[in-house]
């Protein structure tokens, strides 16, 4: 996988996560729930940002 492929795949992780983050708050989801999915959402993001930063650096 090229790391224009991986900054690509992130950056669909980012999103999906950050979508299933608002879904959950949509549906009033029990706090615990909304604080994984937020953690995730975070990870996701910052995997994401960390990538995009490498493949700047190129």
């Amino acid at each position: 996988m090229t790391l224009e492929q991986s900054i690509d795949l992130a950056e669909l992780q980012a999103d999906m996560a950050f979508d299933a983050y608002l879904a959950a708050f949509d549906e009033d989801a029990h706090p615990t729930t909304l604080d994984s999915l937020e953690t995730e959402a975070l990870i996701a993001r910052s995997r994401y940002d960390d990538l995009r930063s490498q493949g700047l650096g190129h």
